[in-house]
């Protein structure tokens, strides 16, 4: 049976990848780093899965109507982009093990 992984566990490659932008200004650095906050402020509560995290993710990804692209939205979807790719590498190294 598989455990349930909490999204805590994530929490130190969010910062990771949040450090990766100290110092950088532009827009899409901005939106990523929103994103980044968000998802990290969903990992840190107690009871959330991997699971819950990526569907907090993917809920934040879907296309809202009357929203122009513009260079901060695509940062923020960047940034979710981003740990959803974390998640899905904490999951193949749970299958590997």
């Amino acid at each position: 049976m598989a455990r349930s992984v909490l999204a805590m566990e994530l929490i130190p490659a969010i910062r990771e990848l949040l450090g990766e932008l100290e110092g950088e200004r532009s827009a899409v650095v901005t939106g990523r780093r929103a994103a980044l906050w968000r998802a990290q402020q969903q990992a840190a509560i107690l009871h959330h899965t991997l699971d819950d995290l990526r569907r907090y993710c993917l809920e934040s990804l879907a296309p809202r109507r009357g929203l122009e692209e513009s260079d901060y939205l695509r940062g923020y979807r960047e940034g979710f982009q981003a740990v959803l790719s974390e998640v899905r590498r904490i999951e193949a190294q749970g299958r590997g093990s």
